[in-house]
């Protein structure tokens, strides 16, 4: 199971100005991937990869920067690749909720060979992947974090959420954990997790690493490797931050971290 970063910024500047690309992850096993998150770009971004094992996606929330080529990927799946396409998203994407509109169409749902509301339905499957989710702290009170696993290791993924010790269990058992980090330590901003809230996240849990991503325009003007240099005498696991086009594990670009 590798982790293919398209993209690794987030929030509306960074999105805008593409401070970062914001294309979302693959997530690729041995017979299948998952799309996580095809914001902005994913499409141009995707060809790089090996789309044709593609097997569906998973959109966490209905945020631009999170669902913005959904729709493009769905027919990259469904019709160029004429493969078998599961769509997992909570209620506010699939439907829309409160003054949020549903952030993929009808047509396009359609299109799914299946869908999963994870508002209803917090686990499923694609392909060798078994996928838990968990409703997190965010503007979209429909957010969904998430857990997916293959037969030998388990990523777990922090979405957009502010802190909260009651999220902290669900992660338990992961090999390595994806934060997504709006803020460094001296920024915080509602509905999002800021590097000082990552110590706490980990306390009580043993992954072998974390990678820091999903980074704002705040984020990427403060002095990224003091932060991270804090952070490693902070906790044991080891720190990643993401950078644009890296896989993890065994992409040689890691050694520079």
């Amino acid at each position: 199971m590798k982790l293919h970063f398209l993209g690794t910024g987030g929030g509306r500047y960074a999105t805008a100005k593409q401070l970062r690309k914001t294309a979302g992850m693959i997530l690729e096993g041995e017979e299948s991937s998952i799309y996580i998150d095809p914001g902005p770009g994913s499409l141009v971004e995707c060809q790089e990869y090996s789309t044709e094992k593609l097997g569906g996606l998973i959109v966490t929330h209905s945020h631009p920067d999170h669902y913005c080529d959904a729709e493009s990927i769905i027919e990259l799946v469904s019709v160029i690749h004429e493969n078998s396409c599961k769509l997992l998203a909570p209620e506010s994407v699939l439907n829309g909720y409160g003054d949020m509109e549903k952030s993929v169409s009808n047509y396009h749902q359609e299109m799914c060979t299946a869908k999963v509301n994870l508002t209803d339905k917090p686990y499923a499957e694609i392909g060798e992947f078994k996928i838990e989710t968990q409703e997190m702290f965010h503007n979209d009170p429909k957010t969904r974090g998430l857990k997916i696993s293959d037969e030998v290791k388990t990523f777990g993924f922090w979405t957009d959420s502010n802190y909260s010790d009651e999220l902290i269990k669900f992660y338990q058992g992961c090999d390595a954990l994806i934060i997504n980090c709006n803020r460094p330590r001296e920024g915080n901003i509602r509905g999002h997790t800021s590097l000082t809230d990552v110590p706490k996240i980990l306390e009580e849990l043993d992954v072998k690493a974390v990678i820091i991503t999903h980074f704002s325009d705040k984020f990427l003007e403060s002095d990224m490797e003091e932060e991270k240099a804090w952070l490693d005498d902070q906790v044991d696991a080891k720190v990643i931050f993401s950078e644009d086009g890296m896989t993890y594990p065994g992409d040689r670009k890691l050694s520079s971290f």
